[in-house]
């Protein structure tokens, strides 16, 4: 099984690129860094699980979702919303 952190920050990843967002532009909505972004995406670090629920609410999944490996149709199970809307995080 691979690292947790790998698992999870390429699930953000996944879920940032389906948006059609940068890393900054993320990070301007969470306030945070693109580099906190980009070490949240390569696995060097995770957020914390304030911001990995925020996270999940904004993408429309559970954290069962970003802690799972395989595609999204693997995951559908963890999916809230099938239409992901975008909303901006204050």
């Amino acid at each position: 099984m691979e690292n947790i952190k790998n698992i999870v920050g390429k699930n953000l990843s996944d879920l940032r690129k389906s948006k059609n967002l940068t890393q900054l532009e993320l990070a301007n909505m969470f306030n945070y860094s693109d580099k906190a972004i980009s070490k949240w995406e390569t696995g060097e670090a995770l957020p914390d699980v304030e911001t990995l629920y925020q996270l999940c609410e904004f993408y429309g999944v559970t954290m069962d979702y970003l802690t799972h490996e395989g595609t999204r149709k693997d995951k559908s199970e963890y999916i809230k919303d099938k239409t992901i809307t975008a909303k901006r995080i204050t």
